[in-house]
């Protein structure tokens, strides 16, 4: 079982605080109509609370073929396995993080820090890491793990016998922090040092004091902090201290007039941090909990979709340039980010616009042959989906009968995986501690890498967006499968460190407000994701199994989910002129295929058509997306994603025509009747429908 981070992130701050003692003078019911859910009750916590359930999985138990490399440390199962630090952990476990605005790297010679410049062109955006800075000894620093995580850091240290150096990596920090206990401290970089302190660094010259001013030949100015004076002597692009020290040592790049906000924060180390959020009505409060050891008060960096609902904090004149746009210095141990939850549930704002009705009708009695013929989680869900999307429909239309046969289809297609009698069934791996599809445990290729945790949450969002859509009309069904369902959706959205079977949100990144998808593959890059609508479809899902079940904590987690994923999307994925955070000639694709850690891309994974890197953006269809696709996006990527259409396969075009809809319906609906086919998790019935209730 995954010890809970808590304590762990307790005991690591009093280490530090032991460390740091007398250096830095430390002082330790719900009514619902068809398109929108009535709130009735009162606050409800969302997260950091129980379990949804600790109810075993249903299915068959396996062990996994990868097993957790030492660098773990002693996390265990249930493991993070879309942490955006996993770098950290996988493979040689040298590979780059971003931890915002600094990227690192925690090498076996110490942690690597770099602030990034960027390299931009019309198909990517891309940060070099460079050594700008490297945390190192003297001495051998022996074997590093992760001896702690939590929602928002990881902590990292380096062991050799007594000695250790311990790095607590915070999202949104400020400076970099190395927490050295009898290693003799050895400040490196690829650059050459020109002067600390305003004066020349040649070879043998010698620096004491508790603040160094570090100029470098890259342009660069770090300040270095410490608790007590220290004597560095400069060697070839490195400072090394002349005895061994325990304490602390901070870094921060030092933009011109920065220096007095640097000086005045530097005694305050945040070492991690708590997310929690409650609900009240449709408004929701996702907190941001800083622990810290040290003293003063807490400097951090925030990005531009915080900066949208953030409270509680002071606004500091520090900014940082990242690959997510301009991080914004504030002051304040506790961030509350305020937002709105959706009031669409099951059906579009907007009502079917009568001149469409029966265009909807008789494409909903044409579709009902529709079936589900792929076996494996991805495409099978999505056909799964589309089955349960057509039942709204008929709920929607008054067409009852057409309504009860598509349920009879999807629950003898739905009802085989939560039994575990389909042709490749789900698995509980053991050994990470999460439901993967058989056939794929042992082959990162099977099922786009799903039996190595990529892409769990658009997956299985399908399967929960169809459950939910079953249950709607089928009580007796809900009951019976509720906690096979359940386990899906606490495999990608368990809201609790308590959960004895699956780690908390697995692909959500609560700092940076989306998900991450790629799961157990190292990359380059770092942690990536693709179709952000997916994403959304996946909290969708959820919101509406809280909704039909009626729970709602998880009817609100959904919502939560929901509303983090949309705003980061259309700050990070959607491009219009207004946006400040991708530069031309990037800016000017008006969409990010993927978005990686480090990178950004107009590509997606499957090929470079327009119309699969807009698309990936948008599918699937449902009435959640009029929330996700802005019109005022719309209107600028239209005409860039409509340069697709003479070359387009039918389902993508009825993606294109779907999209036209948001902003010319009229011409949408003549295009749409020229279709001769659809994507395998779209309709006729949905495509008109989408179209039909569009403003």
């Amino acid at each position: 079982m995954w010890t809970t981070p808590k304590p762990r992130l307790r005991m690591i701050a009093g280490c530090l605080s032991f460390i740091l003692c007398g250096l830095f003078s430390m002082a330790t019911a719900q009514l619902t109509v068809f398109g929108r859910p009535a709130m009735k009750e009162g606050p409800v916590r969302i997260l950091d609370g129980a379990p949804l359930s600790n109810s075993a999985p249903p299915w068959s138990l396996s062990s996994h073929s990868l097993i957790p490399s030492a660098l773990w440390g002693l996390t265990g199962a249930p493991y993070p396995t879309n942490a955006w630090w996993q770098n950290l952990t996988l493979g040689s476990g040298e590979n780059i993080a971003n931890v915002l605005p600094y990227t690192i790297k925690a090498r076996s010679d110490g942690l690597h820090m770099c602030r990034p410049s960027e390299v931009v062109t019309q198909t990517f955006i891309i940060t070099a890491f460079l050594d700008n800075l490297v945390f190192g000894a003297a001495e051998n620093l022996g074997v590093r793990n992760v001896v702690s995580h939590d929602d928002l850091s990881v902590t990292m240290q380096w062991k050799s016998g007594d000695r250790t150096f311990t790095s607590p990596l915070v999202r949104g920090m400020p400076y970099v922090t190395g927490i050295y206990d009898a290693f003799t401290p050895e400040i490196r970089t690829q650059h050459a040092i020109l002067e600390v302190n305003g004066m020349p660094a040649g070879n043998g010259a010698t620096f004491s004091g508790s603040r160094f001013d570090i100029k470098l030949n890259n342009g660069q100015r770090w300040l270095v902090y410490a608790p007590a004076s220290l004597t560095f002597v400069a060697g070839f692009s490195r400072l090394t201290a002349v005895e061994p020290y325990s304490g602390a040592l901070r870094a921060a790049i030092a933009p011109s007039g920065s220096d007095a906000l640097l000086d005045a924060y530097a005694s305050c180390i945040p070492v991690g941090g708590n997310v929690s959020a409650s609900s009240f009505g449709n408004k929701a409060s996702l907190v941001f909990e800083w622990e810290t050891v040290g003293r003063g008060e807490l400097l951090m960096m925030t990005l531009p979709h915080h900066r949208d609902i953030l409270k509680g904090v002071q606004e500091k004149n520090f900014n940082a340039d990242t690959i997510k746009g301009e991080m914004s210095a504030v002051s304040g141990k506790r961030w509350v980010l305020q937002e709105n939850l959706t009031q669409i549930s099951w059906g579009a704002s907007e009502g079917i616009d009568p001149l469409y009705e029966d265009s909807v009708r008789l494409a909903l009695a044409a579709d009902v042959g529709q079936q589900v013929l792929a076996s494996d989680t991805y495409f099978g869900g999505k056909q799964l989906a589309k089955l349960g999307r057509l039942a709204l429909i008929a709920d929607e239309l008054g067409e009852l009968g057409l309504a009860a046969t598509y349920r009879e289809n999807l629950k003898s297609a739905l009802q085989p995986w939560l039994n575990g009698v389909n042709p490749v069934p789900l698995v509980y791996d053991t050994t990470w501690g999460g439901l993967v599809a058989s056939n794929a445990i042992s082959n990162p290729g099977a099922g786009f890498g799903q039996g190595y945790y990529n892409d769990h949450h658009f997956h299985y969002g399908y399967f929960i967006y169809a459950a939910a859509a079953l249950a709607k009309e089928d009580p007796e069904w809900r009951e019976e499968n509720r906690e096979a369902v359940l386990h899906l959706v606490r495999d990608i959205a368990n809201p609790s460190d308590l959960d004895s079977y699956y780690t908390p949100t697995r692909n959500m990144d609560w700092f940076v407000g989306h998900s991450w998808a790629s799961g157990l593959f190292e990359f380059g890059d770092a942690s990536n994701q693709e179709s952000t609508s997916e994403a959304v479809n996946a909290w969708y899902g959820v919101y509406l199994w809280g909704l039909v079940c009626n729970e709602p904590r998880l009817r609100d987690l959904g919502r939560l989910m929901l509303a983090t994923e949309i705003r980061s999307a259309q700050r990070y994925w959607q491009i219009t002129s207004e946006s400040d955070i991708y530069p031309s000639p990037f800016a000017d694709t008006k969409v990010v295929g993927v978005l990686w850690s480090t990178k950004v891309d107009y590509a997606t994974f499957f090929g470079n058509a327009v119309e699969f890197i807009h698309g990936i953006q948008m599918l699937p269809f449902t009435p959640i997306s009029e929330e996700l696709l802005r019109p005022d996006w719309i209107v600028e990527e239209y005409p860039v994603v409509a340069t697709g259409l003479p070359t387009a396969s039918e389902g993508w075009k009825g993606f294109i025509y779907m999209a036209h809809a948001v902003i010319n319906a009229p011409a949408a609906w003549i295009e749409a009747g020229t279709l001769a086919g659809y994507d395998d998790g779209n309709t006729r019935t949905n495509t008109l429908y989408w179209i039909a209730t569009r403003p």
